[in-house]
């Protein structure tokens, strides 16, 4: 992690589960099939 405090590790890893939350999200709809 590139953030030094506690506080800015936690913002840094929050925001990035946030981002792979979101990328498989917007997968979903790509891998399902359609009739």
């Amino acid at each position: 992690l590139s953030a030094r405090s506690f506080d800015s590790q936690v913002n840094e890893i929050h925001a990035r589960v946030a981002v792979l939350n979101r990328f498989t999200e917007l997968g979903r709809p790509l891998t399902q099939v359609t009739p």
